[in-house]
Formats: C-alpha cells, sequence, structure tokens
C-alpha cells in the first residue's frame, strides 16, 4: 500500500476566515436589523422661530429570523477491519478506535463543513425563496428583476438557508424603497453578455460604470466586486492574450496563484458565485451567526445501547442579509 493518503482538495475561499463581508455574532434564533436616512432641505435665512420644515431624520428595524443547521453522522469503525486502519486499533475485540483513521480522515469534517457554509453564503436557496424570486415579474429596465436572474435562481440549489444573492434579489427589508417582502433594492447591470477571456474586460466596465460614484469615492465604505472563482482564470488569460490589441485590466499583486486582484483598484474576491457578480461595500453584505467559531465546533460521542459506533455533530445558527441595497450592484440580477 502507499503510505501516504490521498486526500480530497477542500476550498476555503476566506469568507469566514478573513471576515471578506459582514460577519454579525450574538444572535440565537433572530435579530432586529436597523437602517437610518438623513436628508435636509435648504431654507431662507430667518432670525424668527424655528417652525417644522421637510427634513427627515428616519430609523427603520427589520426583524430576521436565523435558521439552525447541522452537520451530524453515524461512523462505524467495524467497517475499518481488514484495512491498514486496524493496525492502530488497540488490542481488545472491543476496541475499534482506529488513531490513524482520526488523524487522517476524520479531521476532514472540519473543513468539509467549512467549505459547505462557503457553497450556501453564496450560492442557493430554499425552495421557498426560489418561489418567491421566480414570482417577480421580469422587465427590462431598473427596478425590476431581469429573465436571466430568474433563470439563474432557479437553477439554485435547494438549500436550508439563502445565499447572498438569493437574499439580495428578494428579501422583507423595511427599509427599502417599497418596504417589505419583494423584489430588492439592487442595481442591476443592463445589456450583460456571456463572460469569457475576450468579454471579461467589458463586462466589468459595465459592472464598475453602474457603482454609485459615492461608493467608489468613499473612504470608509470602500467597494468590493466578488466574482465567480473561474474569473480569475479568465482574467489571467485576458491579461496575457496574444497580439498587439493585448491590454491588462486586471492587475494582480504579484504572480503567485493566489495574489490578489484589482479592477480600476477596486478588489476582486472570488467566490463560489454561479452566474451573479456583486459590487458592494463588504460590511453591507451581511451573516448572522450565533457565533462565528461554531463552524469548527464538532461534537462527538459514542452511540447508546452497547452499538460500537460514534456520532458526530456540528450545529450553527445562520442567516444572510443585507442592507444600504440601494447601493449593492447585482451583476445578473
Amino acid at each position: 500500500e502507499i503510505a501516504e493518503i490521498q486526500k480530497e482538495i477542500y476550498s476555503d475561499w476566506g469568507t469566514f476566515r478573513d471576515s471578506d463581508v459582514s460577519i454579525e455574532e450574538g444572535h440565537k434564533s433572530g435579530t432586529e436589523v436597523y437602517e437610518s436616512k438623513v436628508s435636509v432641505v435648504m431654507g431662507a435665512y430667518s432670525s424668527g422661530a424655528i417652525s417644522a420644515g421637510s427634513d427627515t431624520l428616519t430609523v427603520e428595524r427589520t426583524p430576521v429570523t436565523l435558521t439552525k443547521i447541522q452537520f451530524a453522522d453515524v461512523v462505524d469503525n467495524n467497517v475499518l477491519l481488514d484495512t491498514r486502519f486496524e493496525r492502530s486499533m488497540a488490542k481488545g475485540a472491543f476496541n475499534l478506535v482506529s488513531t490513524e483513521f482520526d488523524n487522517a480522515v476524520l479531521q476532514d469534517i472540519t473543513p468539509a463543513i467549512g467549505q459547505a457554509m462557503e457553497d450556501v453564503t453564496w450560492n442557493g436557496a430554499t425552495a421557498a425563496q426560489k418561489a418567491l424570486i421566480a414570482g417577480l415579474v421580469p422587465g427590462a429596465p431598473q427596478g425590476s428583476i431581469s429573465a436571466g436572474a430568474q433563470t439563474l435562481a432557479a437553477a439554485f440549489p435547494v438549500n436550508l438557508v439563502n445565499s447572498l444573492p438569493a437574499t439580495i434579489l428578494h428579501n422583507a427589508s423595511l427599509s427599502k424603497a417599497v418596504p417589505g417582502a419583494g423584489l430588492g433594492d439592487y442595481k442591476k447591470v443592463l445589456s450583460i453578455a456571456a463572460i469569457t477571456s475576450a468579454t471579461i474586460a467589458a463586462e466589468y466596465a459595465k459592472l464598475y460604470a453602474v457603482i454609485d460614484p459615492k461608493i467608489i469615492a468613499s473612504t470608509t465604505d470602500k467597494p468590493v466586486i466578488y466574482a465567480p472563482l473561474a474569473h480569475r482564470q479568465l482574467m489571467r488569460i485576458a491579461n496575457n492574450s496574444v497580439g498587439a490589441a493585448s491590454n491588462q485590466n486586471f492587475l494582480f499583486a504579484s504572480d503567485a496563484n493566489d495574489a490578489k486582484a484589482y479592477y480600476n483598484g477596486i478588489e476582486v474576491k472570488f467566490k463560489p458565485l454561479v452566474g451573479f457578480m456583486i459590487a458592494s461595500p463588504p460590511k453591507y453584505l451581511k451573516i448572522l451567526m450565533d457565533l462565528a467559531s461554531d463552524m469548527s465546533v464538532l461534537e462527538t460521542g459514542e452511540m447508546p445501547a452497547g452499538a460500537e459506533q460514534m456520532w458526530y455533530k456540528n450545529v450553527q445558527a445562520y442567516a444572510t442579509w443585507v442592507t444600504n441595497q440601494r447601493y449593492i450592484v447585482l451583476y445578473g440580477g
């Protein structure tokens, strides 16, 4: 036998490790999200008493419910007999725990959970959310969902929680122009095309043009472009195209495969998105949890009634949410 056990590769795209979006902790089952808006009106000077005017100072409160989820299963070490793992079992017929199996295989449960949480954060929706998105009336202009977005949402994997794109498309925020359940207030990119190495620069230009200039110029709420994983390779190919027309539209911090990428000064973070891109300050994209560290907590124990099996279980409370939606650009929406 080959000494080393060849392991699966588990992706870690940094959403939770690097807080690539706003991760809000301390929520067991639900929370309240507050958004404020202030607008003022200039008036002619008067030395008299101040009277009521038309300035607006509003605070909206939206309740958000978290979903409790788990990863759990039973491990039967009896199946490890007659394999390499029985050599690390203690003597005695009752002793079936393999230290090699624990160290080489069971330790991969946590990174596998991390990969699963990355995936559901960026792709997928509940069956109910998919139905709500399908029920929206599609249209070409701003303020309506595109038929292409509904097609992408119809292809969402059915999950127990909603991804960020699913929440952006349809939510019940009371801070929207039309409060309550319905289409999100996101900005869409019109007349999009299939993204290839030949078109990626033009499509990013369309996305960049839609970002609110206030966000581009902000020193506190700088935007980030969240893009599908394959865009890194398409950018590299586009930058290194053959011919006199070659033009490097995307800046990479180095030649390393994991180097940071930028488009017109905005960092591009690559996520398991499918079809969609998001341009937004990270603080407007929220993951609500009890504790972010719950992802790495794995409880184990022996099965009851003398069963020669072990159980494991990981429990989390989770929801995605978005704020200041009018400043979020959803390419493909």
